[in-house]
């Protein structure tokens, strides 16, 4: 299989992606009826990975921050249905280490920290659950849905399982992006090299309590909401599009605290443009939001991919800017990335990576800390 996260920025009215599962999506794909597969037979994919980083970087509270080992699984069931198909996405990861990397620097390693339960735990969880029927031009799809497997796709930079580890390089930070949640997409064809794209969401997803993606309409929790227009030829694919997130943004302890914002909902701007350069592919990220709400305000990142024979070879620089409104003292968090994805064969990979990272969590004293990295991946 292809990598089980990449997005393509095209417009084809079907899922870009999806995510994990074992013995809980055989289960489930056991009990639908066999009448309701059609012609074609359920399929199953997925993929593993096992990293371990290591940074040269200053004690914090005078604790050495210490290497690490950490794991995430991703799986994807399809069972094809009358005009659509039922999808079923399993994720999991490990617990971070105390004191580790990715507990110090969260950015360096975006595989890790998105499956956490409420006491900061890794686990295995039901990621998405949906059903997406051909409608019109397009498809619906309902139910349990990742929004940034939806919105903000590209090939270059787009995978931490596969691509770049760094979550500067898998979306754009300034969305403000829910974790998987309750909600809808259409995908839609509007002709020659367009499409479209609109989603509506629980703003609150099932990270760090499952429970929170089936509270709607509970106050403060909100709807994130956004729609993609997307042009694409065999050289250029171009994304732009708004999002909106209505959430309370001054209760989430992302460092805004306004008593006059109270209730104001978080929105921006993106665009996310991708083309081929010599034998390689490049993509541009950019990104605008209310720098009153979050704190992300800006972002820029650029990234380039270089098949050299059967490896491929990425490196990635970008830029978040921090919001001026931030209570405390503040930097701009910059983070650049190179990696060498080498096949093994039988869908066995390995992965030397470098990182370096400046002002994480926008703190002006992580001065700057190079990350040094190994992923071995197995595809199925």
């Amino acid at each position: 299989m292809g990598p089980c996260r990449a997005r393509e920025p095209s417009h084809r009215p079907l899922a870009p992606r999806g995510r994990y599962g074992g013995s809980v999506c055989l289960a489930l794909c056991a009990a639908l009826p066999g009448s309701s597969w059609g012609t074609d037979a359920p399929s199953i994919e997925g993929i593993t990975i096992a990293t371990y980083q290591t940074a040269k970087h200053h004690p914090v509270d005078g604790i050495p921050v210490r290497s690490e080992g950490s794991g995430a699984l991703d799986l994807l069931v399809r069972v094809p249905v009358d005009a659509g198909f039922t999808q079923i996405e399993i994720r999991g990861a490990s617990t971070p280490r105390l004191m580790g990397v990715t507990s110090a620097l969260p950015e360096v390693n975006a595989s890790v920290g998105e499956t956490l339960d409420n006491h900061d735990q890794g686990r295995v969880v039901a990621w998405q659950a949906f059903f997406q029927h051909e409608l019109g031009p397009g498809s619906l799809a309902l139910g349990l849905i990742d929004a940034s497997g939806w919105l903000d796709g590209n090939e270059v930079a787009n995978d931490e399982f596969t691509q770049f580890l760094g979550a500067s390089f898998v979306n754009n930070l300034t969305i403000d992006l829910p974790s998987a949640t309750l909600g809808a997409v259409y995908t839609s064809d509007l002709g020659g090299a367009w499409g479209l794209t609109t989603l509506v969401a629980n703003a609150t997803g099932i990270e760090p309590d499952y429970e929170q993606a089936f509270r709607l309409g509970e106050r403060g929790n909100g709807v994130f909401t956004a729609i993609e227009l997307q042009w694409s030829t065999p050289r250029l694919a171009v994304n732009l599009g708004a999002w909106g997130n209505t959430r309370r943004h001054d209760s989430d302890g992302d460092g805004i605290d306004d008593e006059r914002l109270k209730d104001a909902p978080a929105r921006g701007l993106y665009a996310n443009l991708s083309g081929r350069l010599g034998h390689g592919q490049w993509n541009l990220r950019l990104g605008q939001a209310d720098a009153r709400v979050q704190a992300a305000t800006r972002f820029l990142g650029l990234a380039y991919s270089l098949p050299i024979g059967d490896s491929l070879l990425g490196m990635g620089m970008a830029r978040t800017y921090a919001s001026s409104h931030l209570p405390e003292r503040h930097a701009d968090l910059i983070q650049a990335e190179a990696y060498l994805r080498v096949p093994l064969g039988a869908g066995l990979t390995v992965s030397p990576d470098v990182q370096y990272i400046r002002h994480s969590g926008f703190s002006p004293a992580e001065d700057g800390t190079w990350v040094v990295g190994m992923r071995a991946g197995w595809s199925f």
